[in-house]
């Protein structure tokens, strides 16, 4: 089951190389940044995903801006700082992947550019898998995306949110009963499942609100709010301004 693709679809994935003078990286991008790490002899070590961004170490091979489509996605909050993947252990395939980036990147065929935006896209995902298969010690969306039972149940919420889900559903996709879904997932994701949907409605909604000229009843009803109004009132607990506010004019 593909825990990754809907959040993908929502916030778009996108890398950047940027510019390389001298010995050093240059890049205007604040937020995260991919690193390929190597040793002195220039030998890919280890490829690490800054999630808040930071500056180069002096061990970077390779420098790449990483958007997540936006602050504003939720799977950033859940995830550490940084995340470290050792080629040694190759067993993710990682260590193929970095070396075939760095060696287009310094080869410059034709249509390198394009390839690297992919090639590093499929790092970044990687990197995001192995996170996935770690979990988290704390109630997080990461910890539920890891969860043998509940990554069902967010796959499920992610890919159709306009669905009328009932607690009785969800609860019969995890294979629980109702009360034991119900004392599990916020146990494991850190809110109920009628809450963690809402905010997920809301986000998708802002989107909408953002990249296209559409009536605030049209995306309410898009993203599976009853009425404007209750669209309008989650919108408010969670930005804290109407939904009008956000409108692309």
């Amino acid at each position: 089951m593909d825990r990754l693709s809907a959040f993908f679809d929502a916030f778009p994935l996108e890398v950047h190389v940027p510019a390389c003078v001298g010995t050093g990286w240059t890049s205007a991008h604040e937020g995260p940044k991919l690193y390929l790490l190597g040793d002195a002899s220039g030998r890919l070590t280890q490829v690490v995903l800054h999630v808040r961004g930071a500056a180069a170490p002096a061990d970077a091979l390779m420098v790449v801006d990483v958007s997540f489509g936006g602050s504003d996605n939720p799977l950033l909050g859940t995830l550490p700082d940084a995340l470290h993947l050792p080629v040694e252990d190759d067993r993710t395939g990682v260590g193929n992947l970095a070396r075939a980036f760095i060696d287009e990147w310094s080869s410059a065929r034709c249509g390198h550019r394009h390839a690297l935006h992919r090639l590093g896209e499929v790092i970044v995902l990687m990197v995001l898998r192995a996170a996935i298969e770690r979990g988290s010690t704390r109630p997080c969306l990461l910890a539920g995306l890891a969860h043998p039972l509940l990554h069902r149940v967010l796959v499920a919420l992610h890919e159709s949110p306009a669905h009328p889900w009932t607690v009785e559903e969800l609860a019969q996709i995890a294979g629980l009963s109702r009360s034991h879904f119900m004392a599990l997932f916020p146990k494991v994701v850190g809110a109920t499942p009628m809450s963690y949907l809402t905010k997920w409605r809301v986000r998708l909604g802002q989107r909408e609100l953002r990249r296209a000229n559409i009536k605030v009843k049209a995306v309410a009803r898009r993203v599976g709010f009853a009425s404007a109004e209750a669209f309008s009132r989650a919108y408010q607990r969670e930005f804290g301004r109407p939904p009008v506010d956000d409108m692309r004019v």
